[in-house]
């Protein structure tokens, strides 16, 4: 017998066992029949509810997901004479290529944060292999090198912006953000100025990198913002608490794994590509 039924019979054996005492006590001079019904009857309407609830609490709450998610910088050639770390960090456009080959002979798909959202929300499927592409900080360069490789290879990637840097030198401009949306990439936050959020003790300030960027990019390109990306990864519970309060459905992060949860869509797990590609190899098939 079920454990379930095992605890729904011992409450209709209790109230019986209940009911009779007390008829006993009082002479049965106020114990019928249909009184003791009544009570078995609400035994069973709370247990069927309490049940009723654990099942739609277990449906709602989705399980973790696997869903790598890279973060790219720069992508540009190398330039002679550039640091180690200027080159580990800046993908040239020939490893950007490889990686989205990979991707594609692999059998994966890129899906956007909404996707993620959309599962989280409603258990709307994703695909058997999803990634996510990210692309931080603006830089022109990945409108010239990576928005048509992009293309090329029918992949879309988010592009988190920060508002600032827009139409500035080496950054992209506001029609170069609004040229890849409209070509199926997707824009996300990534705060006004750059700052290092959780130094921000200012609540006004802090609502205006957040909320406020959001906003701009709104009214500028003309579609709802909801994926935003700490700079430097930073995400304390004063910013997520914000990141929230500002209506984003989510907020990545730059902690290591590939597994994404319900409860951490407010700090999803990254990792940095970097010049190695068997490192992107194995980070991307990791499964944890």
């Amino acid at each position: 017998m079920k454990q379930s039924h095992v605890a729904f019979l011992f409450r209709i054996l209790s109230v019986l066992f209940f009911s009779v005492a007390v008829g006993m006590i009082a002479g049965f001079q106020h114990i019928s029949f249909s009184r003791l019904k009544l009570s078995a009857n609400a035994v069973l309407w709370n247990f069927q509810n309490e049940e009723t609830a654990k099942t739609t609490e277990t449906a709602t709450k989705r399980e973790s997901v696997r869903v790598p998610i890279v973060v790219y910088h720069s992508v540009r050639p190398h330039a002679k004479g550039e640091s180690a770390d200027q080159e580990r960090f800046d993908i040239t456009p020939e490893l950007l290529e490889e990686h989205l080959a990979y991707l594609k002979k692999e059998g994966f798909t890129t899906i956007s944060f909404d996707a993620l959202a959309d599962y989280f929300d409603t258990g709307k499927p994703l695909p058997v292999k999803p990634v996510i592409l990210s692309f931080d900080d603006s830089w022109k360069n990945q409108y010239a090198y990576a928005f048509p490789l992009l293309k090329e290879y029918s992949a879309t990637a988010t592009f988190f912006v920060f508002t600032n840097s827009l139409n500035r030198k080496n950054h992209l401009t506001w029609d170069e953000a609004r040229e890849m949306q409209k070509a199926g990439m997707f824009i996300g936050s990534h705060t006004k100025f750059h700052p290092y959020l959780d130094n921000i003790t200012d609540a006004v300030e802090l609502q205006k990198e957040i909320a406020g960027s959001k906003t701009i990019l709104e009214e500028s390109i003309g579609i709802p913002i909801s994926a935003f990306a700490y700079p430097f990864g930073e995400h304390g519970t004063t910013t997520i608490a914000e990141v929230k309060r500002a209506g984003y459905r989510t907020a990545r992060s730059l902690r290591g794994g590939v597994m994404q949860s319900e409860e951490d869509r407010y700090s999803l797990r990254a990792f940095l590509a970097t010049d190695d590609f068997e490192e992107f190899k194995r980070d991307v098939n990791k499964n944890f």
